[in-house]
């Protein structure tokens, strides 16, 4: 019950944000092609102040193992989401930009709220982890699927500003260089506007289209489901298989966070990308709300199938 009153609480304050984008173009105070602003400010600023910042956290004896952990293990679901996509592609003939939605989940936007206040401060580190490899994958596969190239272009990968901001934040990460105070609370107050800019992005975009087309479409539930369901089903029954939780002391909570980060809605960072890359970013906004009302009833229902498949008690 707890991380339900926790999920609702965060996708009430989802909702609002959302609205407001709605309202603005409503109200012809903006456009939605204003929204592509929007976007832009968020992928290349609010985004790499949130790369840089997640790695500002203390290395010990007692954390490098759970670290390890949860970069394999998200490296590991990744892999496993992106291997998967061939098959739902050519079962139900998903489009780039549903491919995208089926693979990418808002964790960045939920999971780190969520895991503080479900688990406290001190695991939110874990969810960075999972963050952080996420959005190495949206910048070398997200942007080839949604641009329509087969293989990665190294050139324009090193110039990318978000490429730039991993390999920083691994390389303070790595020397234990922590960014003065002033530098780390402006870069933390910036990154607080990765998701209220991604809602009122949607916001603006659903302002410009039919909410019965919305919520009337089979295929965005098709997508939903994908989303999901299905994929953290399988990365539930791949930690099942491998016994995965009792790998360390701590391996169940640990995988809990990558798991709880695979239940969340599509990402608002694939509306976005769409946006600035000249995509249907209208359908990516699509799938995102729908996603993101679905997983009321799904994310809570997950975390205790989590617990009672693996066997290791409950948090």
């Amino acid at each position: 019950m707890q991380i339900a009153g926790l999920i609702l609480n965060q996708m009430l304050q989802f909702f609002l944000m959302l609205l407001f984008g709605f309202i603005l173009v409503k109200n012809r105070l903006l456009g939605p092609d204003d929204s592509k602003i929007l976007s832009t400010l968020s992928i290349y600023l609010v985004l790499p102040c949130v790369i840089v910042n997640a790695f500002q956290v203390e290395l010990t004896k007692e954390t490098s193992s759970g670290l390890l952990l949860a970069f394999g293990a998200a490296c590991i679901i990744h892999f496993l989401l992106v291997s998967v996509n061939a098959l739902f592609r050519r079962l139900f003939h998903l489009d780039p930009v549903e491919q995208a939605s089926v693979i990418y989940s808002n964790a960045g936007n939920m999971i780190i709220p969520i895991v503080s206040s479900v688990l406290g401060p001190e695991w939110v580190l874990y969810s960075s982890a999972f963050v952080s490899v996420q959005i190495l994958f949206l910048w070398v596969h997200c942007k080839g699927l949604l641009c329509g190239e087969s293989r990665p272009d190294l050139r324009k990968l090193l110039r990318n500003i978000n490429v730039w901001a991993i390999l920083a934040g691994i390389f303070l990460f790595i020397m234990q260089i922590h960014l003065p105070v002033l530098v780390s609370d402006t870069f933390s107050s910036i990154g607080n506007l990765m998701a209220p800019l991604g809602m009122i992005v949607m916001g603006m975009l659903l302002a410009g289209s039919r909410l019965s087309t919305v919520f009337g479409s089979v295929r965005v539930y098709l997508v939903a489901g994908l989303r999901l369901l299905v994929c953290p089903l399988l990365v539930l029954a791949l930690f099942t298989v491998t016994h995965a939780a009792a790998w360390l002391p701590k391996a169940d909570i640990i995988l809990f966070i990558s798991f709880l980060a695979c239940t969340t809605p599509a990402s608002a960072t694939i509306t976005q990308m769409a946006q600035v890359y000249g995509k249907d970013a209208q359908a990516a906004s699509s799938v995102n709300l729908v996603t993101t009302v679905c997983c009321l009833a799904t994310m809570p229902v997950l975390a205790q199938c989590y617990w009672l498949v693996t066997g290791t008690g409950s948090f």
